[in-house]
Protein backbone atom coordinates (compact mmCIF):
# COMPACT_ATOMS: atom_id res chain seq x y z
CA UNK A 1 0.00 0.00 0.00
CA UNK A 2 1.12 3.32 -0.95
CA UNK A 3 0.24 6.55 1.76
CA UNK A 4 0.84 9.83 0.98
CA UNK A 5 1.00 12.47 3.33
CA UNK A 6 0.32 16.01 2.60
CA UNK A 7 2.37 18.39 5.49
CA UNK A 8 5.44 18.15 6.64
CA UNK A 9 5.27 19.46 10.87
CA UNK A 10 4.89 17.03 13.76
CA UNK A 11 1.78 15.90 12.84
CA UNK A 12 3.18 14.35 8.98
CA UNK A 13 5.99 13.31 10.77
CA UNK A 14 4.54 11.62 13.43
CA UNK A 15 2.21 10.09 11.26
CA UNK A 16 5.07 8.87 8.59
CA UNK A 17 6.83 7.30 11.45
CA UNK A 18 3.67 5.64 13.11
CA UNK A 19 2.46 3.91 9.69
CA UNK A 20 6.25 2.72 8.86
CA UNK A 21 5.55 0.38 11.60
CA UNK A 22 2.66 -1.59 9.63
CA UNK A 23 3.94 -4.20 7.18
CA UNK A 24 1.56 -3.52 4.32
CA UNK A 25 2.58 -0.32 3.75
CA UNK A 26 4.96 -0.41 1.70
CA UNK A 27 5.51 3.14 0.61
CA UNK A 28 5.35 6.61 2.38
CA UNK A 29 5.22 9.87 0.48
CA UNK A 30 5.59 13.26 2.27
CA UNK A 31 5.20 15.95 1.14
CA UNK A 32 6.68 19.23 2.24
CA UNK A 33 7.24 22.55 1.61
CA UNK A 34 9.98 25.18 2.69
CA UNK A 35 7.78 28.15 2.18
CA UNK A 36 5.19 26.80 4.90
CA UNK A 37 7.34 26.84 8.17
CA UNK A 38 5.60 25.17 10.99
CA UNK A 39 3.74 27.07 13.86
CA UNK A 40 6.54 26.85 15.94
CA UNK A 41 5.44 27.94 19.18
CA UNK A 42 6.95 24.76 21.45
CA UNK A 43 4.79 21.86 22.36
CA UNK A 44 3.27 20.58 25.68
CA UNK A 45 1.84 17.08 25.13
CA UNK A 46 0.23 14.42 27.36
CA UNK A 47 0.48 10.82 27.68
CA UNK A 48 -0.41 9.07 24.77
CA UNK A 49 2.93 10.75 22.54
CA UNK A 50 5.59 8.44 23.72
CA UNK A 51 3.40 5.24 23.72
CA UNK A 52 3.01 6.16 20.13
CA UNK A 53 7.00 6.81 20.17
CA UNK A 54 7.37 2.90 21.37
CA UNK A 55 5.51 1.72 18.35
CA UNK A 56 8.84 3.25 16.19
CA UNK A 57 11.47 2.33 18.51
CA UNK A 58 11.87 5.76 19.88
CA UNK A 59 13.44 5.40 23.40
CA UNK A 60 13.63 7.99 26.12
CA UNK A 61 17.10 9.37 25.66
CA UNK A 62 17.26 9.71 22.35
CA UNK A 63 13.82 11.92 22.53
CA UNK A 64 14.65 14.01 25.10
CA UNK A 65 17.87 14.83 24.05
CA UNK A 66 17.10 15.43 20.50
CA UNK A 67 13.91 17.59 21.10
CA UNK A 68 15.21 19.66 24.69
CA UNK A 69 12.29 18.02 26.14
CA UNK A 70 12.16 18.45 29.80
CA UNK A 71 9.31 16.73 32.51
CA UNK A 72 5.70 17.87 32.67
CA UNK A 73 3.41 16.51 35.19
CA UNK A 74 0.39 18.27 34.56
CA UNK A 75 -0.85 21.58 34.68
CA UNK A 76 -0.38 24.08 37.79
CA UNK A 77 -3.32 26.23 37.55
CA UNK A 78 -2.37 29.50 38.85
CA UNK A 79 -5.15 31.79 40.04
CA UNK A 80 -7.93 29.74 38.50
CA UNK A 81 -9.57 29.70 41.77
CA UNK A 82 -9.17 30.13 45.71
CA UNK A 83 -6.23 27.57 46.08
CA UNK A 84 -3.64 26.88 43.02
CA UNK A 85 -3.37 23.09 42.13
CA UNK A 86 -1.62 20.91 39.75
CA UNK A 87 -4.00 18.57 37.31
CA UNK A 88 -1.79 15.56 36.73
CA UNK A 89 -1.43 12.76 35.21
CA UNK A 90 -3.45 10.09 36.10
CA UNK A 91 -2.40 5.99 36.91
CA UNK A 92 -4.46 3.39 39.05
CA UNK A 93 -2.19 3.05 41.30
CA UNK A 94 -3.19 5.48 43.97
CA UNK A 95 -6.96 4.17 43.41
CA UNK A 96 -5.66 0.53 43.73
CA UNK A 97 -3.79 1.21 47.54
CA UNK A 98 -7.06 3.12 48.44
CA UNK A 99 -9.18 0.27 47.27
CA UNK A 100 -10.92 2.68 45.30
CA UNK A 101 -12.97 2.44 42.65
CA UNK A 102 -12.89 5.37 39.72
CA UNK A 103 -16.46 5.74 40.37
CA UNK A 104 -16.26 5.73 44.29
CA UNK A 105 -13.29 8.12 44.08
CA UNK A 106 -15.49 10.53 41.53
CA UNK A 107 -18.57 10.14 44.21
CA UNK A 108 -15.28 10.98 47.08
CA UNK A 109 -15.02 14.09 45.13
CA UNK A 110 -18.12 15.11 44.48
CA UNK A 111 -18.74 15.36 48.64
CA UNK A 112 -15.48 16.84 49.49
CA UNK A 113 -15.75 19.42 52.29
CA UNK A 114 -15.00 22.69 50.68
CA UNK A 115 -12.24 23.87 53.33
CA UNK A 116 -10.52 20.38 51.92
CA UNK A 117 -7.41 20.75 50.00
CA UNK A 118 -7.40 18.91 46.61
CA UNK A 119 -4.12 17.94 47.09
CA UNK A 120 -4.78 16.53 50.38
CA UNK A 121 -6.94 13.79 49.20
CA UNK A 122 -5.21 12.79 46.03
CA UNK A 123 -1.60 13.84 44.72
CA UNK A 124 -0.08 15.07 47.95
CA UNK A 125 3.39 13.67 47.58
CA UNK A 126 3.15 15.75 43.63
CA UNK A 127 2.13 18.58 44.93
CA UNK A 128 5.41 18.98 47.57
CA UNK A 129 7.73 17.98 45.48
CA UNK A 130 6.55 18.95 42.08
CA UNK A 131 6.54 22.76 44.10
CA UNK A 132 10.22 22.21 44.65
CA UNK A 133 10.91 21.13 41.36
CA UNK A 134 11.51 17.63 41.82
CA UNK A 135 11.35 14.56 39.79
CA UNK A 136 9.93 11.71 41.69
CA UNK A 137 11.90 8.29 41.09
CA UNK A 138 9.44 5.47 40.71
CA UNK A 139 10.89 1.91 40.36
CA UNK A 140 13.99 3.39 39.33
CA UNK A 141 12.87 4.78 36.07
CA UNK A 142 15.81 4.10 33.42
CA UNK A 143 16.59 5.92 30.73
CA UNK A 144 14.99 3.43 28.13
CA UNK A 145 11.06 3.45 28.22
CA UNK A 146 9.48 2.55 30.83
CA UNK A 147 5.93 1.44 31.25
CA UNK A 148 3.19 4.62 32.54
CA UNK A 149 1.18 2.07 33.41
CA UNK A 150 3.25 0.76 36.19
CA UNK A 151 4.15 4.74 37.82
CA UNK A 152 2.07 6.16 40.34
CA UNK A 153 2.83 9.32 39.05
CA UNK A 154 3.10 9.30 35.32
CA UNK A 155 4.47 12.66 33.29
CA UNK A 156 4.82 13.92 29.81
CA UNK A 157 6.84 16.35 28.46
CA UNK A 158 7.49 20.19 26.84
CA UNK A 159 9.90 20.45 23.87
CA UNK A 160 11.04 22.60 21.37
CA UNK A 161 8.79 21.68 18.31
CA UNK A 162 11.09 22.63 15.40
CA UNK A 163 13.78 20.31 16.62
CA UNK A 164 11.44 17.76 17.34
CA UNK A 165 10.11 18.11 13.67
CA UNK A 166 13.68 17.36 12.72
CA UNK A 167 14.06 14.35 15.03
CA UNK A 168 10.97 12.68 13.95
CA UNK A 169 12.28 13.56 9.83
CA UNK A 170 15.81 11.96 10.68
CA UNK A 171 14.16 9.04 11.99
CA UNK A 172 11.70 8.25 9.53
CA UNK A 173 14.06 9.03 6.63
CA UNK A 174 16.18 6.29 7.82
CA UNK A 175 13.27 4.12 6.44
CA UNK A 176 13.91 2.92 2.51
CA UNK A 177 9.84 3.04 2.32
CA UNK A 178 9.90 6.82 3.38
CA UNK A 179 10.50 9.57 0.95
CA UNK A 180 10.25 13.33 1.00
CA UNK A 181 9.35 15.82 -1.69
CA UNK A 182 10.30 19.16 -0.92
CA UNK A 183 6.97 20.78 -3.09
CA UNK A 184 3.45 21.92 -2.67
CA UNK A 185 0.26 20.53 -3.52
CA UNK A 186 -1.31 23.09 -6.39
CA UNK A 187 -4.60 21.02 -6.26
CA UNK A 188 -6.21 17.80 -5.69
CA UNK A 189 -8.09 16.11 -8.32
CA UNK A 190 -11.33 14.58 -7.14
CA UNK A 191 -13.33 11.43 -8.76
CA UNK A 192 -16.62 10.75 -7.65
CA UNK A 193 -15.93 11.21 -3.48
CA UNK A 194 -12.24 10.20 -3.45
CA UNK A 195 -9.03 11.22 -4.44
CA UNK A 196 -7.89 9.97 -7.89
CA UNK A 197 -4.54 12.32 -7.47
CA UNK A 198 -2.38 15.54 -6.36
CA UNK A 199 -0.80 17.93 -9.04
CA UNK A 200 2.82 19.38 -7.37
CA UNK A 201 3.44 23.05 -7.68
CA UNK A 202 6.99 22.79 -8.64
CA UNK A 203 6.87 20.55 -11.82
CA UNK A 204 2.99 20.15 -12.19
CA UNK A 205 3.59 16.28 -11.72
CA UNK A 206 0.91 14.39 -11.21
CA UNK A 207 1.16 11.92 -7.64
CA UNK A 208 -1.02 8.98 -7.28
CA UNK A 209 -1.20 6.83 -4.26
CA UNK A 210 -3.72 4.37 -2.51
CA UNK A 211 -4.30 6.41 0.63
CA UNK A 212 -3.82 10.34 1.17
CA UNK A 213 -3.90 11.74 4.57
CA UNK A 214 -3.57 15.83 5.35
CA UNK A 215 -1.44 16.84 7.55
CA UNK A 216 -0.77 20.68 6.09
CA UNK A 217 -2.46 22.34 9.40
CA UNK A 218 -4.33 25.22 9.72
CA UNK A 219 -3.98 28.71 7.69
CA UNK A 220 -6.31 30.92 7.88
CA UNK A 221 -5.03 32.00 4.14
CA UNK A 222 -4.46 28.97 2.90
CA UNK A 223 -6.62 27.47 -0.06
CA UNK A 224 -8.40 24.52 0.99
CA UNK A 225 -6.97 22.31 -1.54
CA UNK A 226 -9.12 19.26 0.12
CA UNK A 227 -12.16 21.34 0.20
CA UNK A 228 -12.21 20.47 4.05
CA UNK A 229 -16.01 21.35 6.05
CA UNK A 230 -15.38 22.39 9.24
CA UNK A 231 -17.43 22.87 12.54
CA UNK A 232 -16.53 26.23 13.87
CA UNK A 233 -16.16 25.73 18.09
CA UNK A 234 -15.64 29.77 18.08
CA UNK A 235 -18.61 30.66 20.27
CA UNK A 236 -17.90 27.60 22.51
CA UNK A 237 -14.54 28.91 23.04
CA UNK A 238 -13.61 32.28 22.63
CA UNK A 239 -10.09 32.96 21.96
CA UNK A 240 -8.29 32.94 18.87
CA UNK A 241 -4.95 34.86 19.26
CA UNK A 242 -1.15 33.91 21.23
CA UNK A 243 1.22 36.29 21.58
CA UNK A 244 4.13 34.04 21.99
CA UNK A 245 7.66 34.94 22.91
CA UNK A 246 10.27 32.30 24.24
CA UNK A 247 12.44 33.41 27.35
CA UNK A 248 16.27 32.96 28.65
CA UNK A 249 16.65 31.46 31.34
CA UNK A 250 17.79 33.99 34.37
CA UNK A 251 18.15 31.27 37.56
CA UNK A 252 17.45 27.69 35.60
CA UNK A 253 17.19 25.88 39.19
CA UNK A 254 14.13 27.74 40.05
CA UNK A 255 12.30 28.43 36.48
CA UNK A 256 12.99 24.36 35.69
CA UNK A 257 9.47 23.81 36.60
CA UNK A 258 7.86 20.24 35.82
CA UNK A 259 4.58 21.17 35.52
CA UNK A 260 2.88 23.71 32.36
CA UNK A 261 1.84 26.80 34.30
CA UNK A 262 -1.18 28.44 33.08
CA UNK A 263 -2.33 31.57 34.63
CA UNK A 264 -5.21 33.27 34.21
CA UNK A 265 -4.96 37.21 32.50
CA UNK A 266 -7.62 39.65 32.05
CA UNK A 267 -8.72 38.48 28.89
CA UNK A 268 -7.54 34.67 28.60
CA UNK A 269 -4.70 32.83 30.10
CA UNK A 270 -0.75 32.54 29.51
CA UNK A 271 1.18 29.61 29.49
CA UNK A 272 4.50 28.76 30.68
CA UNK A 273 6.56 26.01 29.64
CA UNK A 274 10.13 25.04 30.44
CA UNK A 275 12.18 23.40 27.67
CA UNK A 276 15.65 22.21 28.53
CA UNK A 277 17.01 25.14 26.30
CA UNK A 278 14.58 27.67 26.75
CA UNK A 279 11.22 28.60 28.03
CA UNK A 280 8.33 28.86 26.13
CA UNK A 281 5.74 30.85 27.27
CA UNK A 282 2.34 32.62 25.38
CA UNK A 283 -0.46 34.64 25.89
CA UNK A 284 -3.59 33.06 24.25
CA UNK A 285 -6.75 35.75 24.41
CA UNK A 286 -9.71 36.48 22.50
CA UNK A 287 -9.95 39.65 20.05
CA UNK A 288 -13.46 40.30 20.44
CA UNK A 289 -12.45 41.23 23.95
CA UNK A 290 -8.77 43.28 23.47
CA UNK A 291 -7.17 44.87 20.54
CA UNK A 292 -3.51 42.80 20.13
CA UNK A 293 -1.49 45.71 21.10
CA UNK A 294 -3.38 45.79 24.13
CA UNK A 295 -2.90 42.54 24.57
CA UNK A 296 0.90 42.04 24.10
CA UNK A 297 1.33 45.01 26.27
CA UNK A 298 -0.65 43.26 29.22
CA UNK A 299 1.69 40.04 28.39
CA UNK A 300 5.00 42.19 28.25
CA UNK A 301 3.61 43.34 31.58
CA UNK A 302 3.08 39.72 33.01
CA UNK A 303 6.76 38.73 31.97
CA UNK A 304 8.72 42.35 33.35
CA UNK A 305 9.81 43.32 29.57
CA UNK A 306 8.64 45.55 27.45
CA UNK A 307 11.09 45.72 24.88
CA UNK A 308 10.50 41.95 24.09
CA UNK A 309 8.78 41.60 20.39
CA UNK A 310 6.12 38.93 21.06
CA UNK A 311 4.65 37.16 17.78
CA UNK A 312 1.00 36.99 16.90
CA UNK A 313 0.13 33.41 15.89
CA UNK A 314 -4.14 32.73 14.80
CA UNK A 315 -5.91 30.05 15.20
CA UNK A 316 -9.78 29.23 15.04
CA UNK A 317 -10.90 26.76 17.07
CA UNK A 318 -12.95 23.94 14.50
CA UNK A 319 -13.24 20.57 13.81
CA UNK A 320 -13.71 18.95 10.48
CA UNK A 321 -17.46 17.42 9.81
CA UNK A 322 -15.71 14.65 8.37
CA UNK A 323 -12.82 13.34 9.78
CA UNK A 324 -12.23 9.61 7.51
CA UNK A 325 -13.36 9.71 4.07
CA UNK A 326 -13.12 7.43 1.19
CA UNK A 327 -9.33 6.79 0.45
CA UNK A 328 -8.34 10.18 2.64
CA UNK A 329 -8.07 11.75 6.18
CA UNK A 330 -7.32 14.64 8.03
CA UNK A 331 -4.94 14.62 11.08
CA UNK A 332 -3.82 17.18 13.52
CA UNK A 333 -4.64 20.76 12.90
CA UNK A 334 -5.64 20.07 9.35
CA UNK A 335 -8.41 18.20 11.47
CA UNK A 336 -9.39 20.60 14.17
CA UNK A 337 -8.31 22.54 16.76
CA UNK A 338 -9.40 23.26 20.00
CA UNK A 339 -7.60 25.92 22.01
CA UNK A 340 -3.92 25.40 23.57
CA UNK A 341 -5.45 24.71 27.19
CA UNK A 342 -3.94 21.42 28.35
CA UNK A 343 -2.85 20.84 25.23
CA UNK A 344 -4.87 18.66 23.57
CA UNK A 345 -3.45 18.58 20.10
CA UNK A 346 -1.33 15.49 19.80
CA UNK A 347 -3.52 13.50 21.83
CA UNK A 348 -6.20 14.04 19.38
CA UNK A 349 -3.38 13.24 16.55
CA UNK A 350 -2.79 10.22 18.57
CA UNK A 351 -6.03 8.81 18.72
CA UNK A 352 -7.00 10.12 15.00
CA UNK A 353 -3.83 7.74 14.22
CA UNK A 354 -5.56 4.56 16.44
CA UNK A 355 -8.66 4.36 14.23
CA UNK A 356 -7.19 4.69 11.05
CA UNK A 357 -4.53 2.06 12.08
CA UNK A 358 -7.85 -0.07 12.63
CA UNK A 359 -9.37 0.81 9.40
CA UNK A 360 -5.95 0.02 7.59
CA UNK A 361 -5.52 -3.60 9.41
CA UNK A 362 -9.31 -4.79 8.34
CA UNK A 363 -9.05 -2.81 4.87
CA UNK A 364 -5.61 -2.88 3.44
CA UNK A 365 -6.41 -5.02 0.84
CA UNK A 366 -9.52 -3.03 -0.07
CA UNK A 367 -7.75 0.27 0.07
CA UNK A 368 -5.06 -0.83 -1.95
CA UNK A 369 -7.20 -2.02 -4.85
CA UNK A 370 -9.42 0.62 -7.23
CA UNK A 371 -10.82 3.10 -4.53
CA UNK A 372 -14.51 3.27 -6.95
CA UNK A 373 -14.64 -0.09 -5.11
CA UNK A 374 -14.50 1.06 -1.93
CA UNK A 375 -17.54 3.58 -2.89
CA UNK A 376 -19.85 0.57 -2.91
CA UNK A 377 -18.35 -1.71 0.03
CA UNK A 378 -20.86 -1.45 3.02
CA UNK A 379 -18.99 -2.82 5.52
CA UNK A 380 -15.83 -0.25 4.78
CA UNK A 381 -18.46 2.53 4.62
CA UNK A 382 -20.08 1.68 7.88
CA UNK A 383 -16.31 1.76 9.08
CA UNK A 384 -15.65 5.11 8.38
CA UNK A 385 -18.71 6.57 9.69
CA UNK A 386 -18.03 4.82 13.32
CA UNK A 387 -14.69 6.14 12.86
CA UNK A 388 -15.91 9.51 12.79
CA UNK A 389 -18.38 9.34 15.13
CA UNK A 390 -15.51 8.22 17.41
CA UNK A 391 -13.48 11.56 16.63
CA UNK A 392 -16.51 14.12 16.68
CA UNK A 393 -16.84 12.20 20.68
CA UNK A 394 -13.20 12.23 21.00
CA UNK A 395 -12.90 16.29 20.06
CA UNK A 396 -16.39 16.76 22.02
CA UNK A 397 -15.17 16.15 25.27
CA UNK A 398 -11.55 17.83 25.06
CA UNK A 399 -13.81 20.75 24.25
CA UNK A 400 -15.88 20.05 27.90
CA UNK A 401 -12.72 19.37 29.22
CA UNK A 402 -11.58 22.66 28.35
CA UNK A 403 -14.40 24.84 28.95
CA UNK A 404 -14.82 23.63 32.34
CA UNK A 405 -11.76 25.17 33.29
CA UNK A 406 -13.14 28.03 32.28
CA UNK A 407 -16.86 27.65 33.89
CA UNK A 408 -15.16 27.26 37.37
CA UNK A 409 -12.32 29.91 37.32
CA UNK A 410 -13.29 32.68 40.02
CA UNK A 411 -12.44 35.33 37.72
CA UNK A 412 -15.68 37.70 36.37
CA UNK A 413 -13.40 40.85 36.31
CA UNK A 414 -13.62 41.75 32.26
CA UNK A 415 -16.22 40.63 29.79
CA UNK A 416 -14.13 37.58 28.17
CA UNK A 417 -14.49 36.09 31.64
CA UNK A 418 -17.98 36.65 31.91
CA UNK A 419 -18.77 35.31 28.54
CA UNK A 420 -16.65 32.15 28.32
CA UNK A 421 -18.33 31.20 32.06
CA UNK A 422 -21.89 31.95 30.49
CA UNK A 423 -21.47 30.17 27.33
CA UNK A 424 -24.51 27.21 26.38
CA UNK A 425 -22.70 23.89 26.13
CA UNK A 426 -25.48 20.92 26.19
CA UNK A 427 -22.52 18.12 26.60
CA UNK A 428 -20.97 20.16 29.44
CA UNK A 429 -24.11 20.13 31.65
CA UNK A 430 -25.01 16.50 31.02
CA UNK A 431 -21.45 15.46 32.19
CA UNK A 432 -21.05 17.30 35.03
CA UNK A 433 -24.78 16.61 36.36
CA UNK A 434 -23.52 12.49 35.97
CA UNK A 435 -20.30 12.38 36.50
CA UNK A 436 -21.23 8.64 38.26
CA UNK A 437 -22.20 7.44 34.73
CA UNK A 438 -19.68 6.31 32.28
CA UNK A 439 -20.56 6.11 28.69
CA UNK A 440 -24.43 5.53 28.77
CA UNK A 441 -26.44 7.93 26.45
CA UNK A 442 -28.79 10.11 28.18
CA UNK A 443 -31.77 9.16 29.14
CA UNK A 444 -33.59 11.90 27.16
CA UNK A 445 -34.04 10.60 23.69
CA UNK A 446 -33.88 14.07 22.52
CA UNK A 447 -30.37 14.73 23.61
CA UNK A 448 -28.00 13.62 21.17
CA UNK A 449 -25.14 13.40 23.52
CA UNK A 450 -23.64 10.76 25.54
CA UNK A 451 -21.50 11.00 29.07
CA UNK A 452 -17.63 9.50 29.24
CA UNK A 453 -15.47 7.27 30.32
CA UNK A 454 -14.89 7.03 33.95
CA UNK A 455 -10.99 8.46 32.95
CA UNK A 456 -12.38 11.08 31.51
CA UNK A 457 -14.94 11.82 34.27
CA UNK A 458 -12.49 12.20 36.66
CA UNK A 459 -10.66 14.37 34.79
CA UNK A 460 -13.71 16.73 35.17
CA UNK A 461 -14.60 15.97 38.45
CA UNK A 462 -11.27 16.90 39.78
CA UNK A 463 -11.19 20.11 38.39
CA UNK A 464 -14.61 20.59 40.23
CA UNK A 465 -13.03 19.53 43.73
CA UNK A 466 -9.87 21.13 43.11
CA UNK A 467 -12.17 24.79 43.00
CA UNK A 468 -14.66 23.70 46.02
CA UNK A 469 -17.01 22.80 43.14
CA UNK A 470 -19.60 20.43 44.24
CA UNK A 471 -21.70 18.36 42.06
CA UNK A 472 -24.49 15.67 42.41
CA UNK A 473 -23.32 11.96 44.11
CA UNK A 474 -25.24 8.97 45.55
CA UNK A 475 -23.85 9.21 48.80
CA UNK A 476 -21.94 11.22 51.21
CA UNK A 477 -18.55 9.74 53.05
CA UNK A 478 -16.98 10.67 55.96
CA UNK A 479 -14.82 13.89 55.82
CA UNK A 480 -12.61 12.13 58.00
CA UNK A 481 -11.41 9.89 55.58
CA UNK A 482 -10.44 12.07 53.12
CA UNK A 483 -6.38 12.69 54.97
CA UNK A 484 -6.21 8.70 55.02
CA UNK A 485 -6.62 8.04 51.37
CA UNK A 486 -4.27 8.85 49.46
CA UNK A 487 -0.81 9.19 51.36
CA UNK A 488 1.54 6.38 49.99
CA UNK A 489 3.29 4.29 52.87
CA UNK A 490 6.64 4.11 51.28
CA UNK A 491 7.63 7.85 49.61
CA UNK A 492 10.11 7.33 46.87
CA UNK A 493 13.21 9.34 46.36
CA UNK A 494 13.31 12.25 44.37
CA UNK A 495 15.93 14.72 42.96
CA UNK A 496 15.82 17.96 41.12
CA UNK A 497 14.36 17.99 37.53
CA UNK A 498 17.14 19.65 36.22
CA UNK A 499 19.53 17.21 37.33
CA UNK A 500 17.42 14.66 35.81
CA UNK A 501 17.22 16.08 32.29
CA UNK A 502 21.02 16.40 32.27
CA UNK A 503 21.68 12.98 33.55
CA UNK A 504 20.19 12.08 30.09
CA UNK A 505 23.02 14.09 28.33
CA UNK A 506 26.05 12.75 29.87
CA UNK A 507 27.90 9.79 28.34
Amino acid sequence: MHICIIGAGVSGWLTANYLNSLLYINKITVIGSPDIPPIGVGESTTLPLLNIQKKFGINLKDFITNSSAAVKYGVYYQDWGENDFIHFFKSNVSLKKAGLTTREYIKLLGDKPQDLFIHDIYGKYLWQEGVKKNQIFQDNIPHETFRYQKLEYPFSFHFDAGKYINFLKQNALKSPKINFISDQVKYVNFKRNYIDNLVLKKNQTNLKADYYINTTGQSLNEQNIFYEEYNSLNDILLTNKAAVFPLKYTDKKTQFHPYTIAKTMKYGWRWITPTWERIGTGYVFSDRYVSEDEAINEFLEDIGDKTLKPKIVDFTPRVNKETFKINSCSIGMANGFLEPLDAPGLTLTAYVLGLLERLFNIYNKDIKSQPNNLCNNFLYQEGIKICNKQVEKEYKFWTTFILNQYKTCHRNDTPFWVDQKNILWPQWDLAVSNLEEFGKKSPNPENEYETYTEHENMMLAQTLAARNIKYPTSYSINPNNFNKLFLPETLPPTIHHLDWIQSFYKK
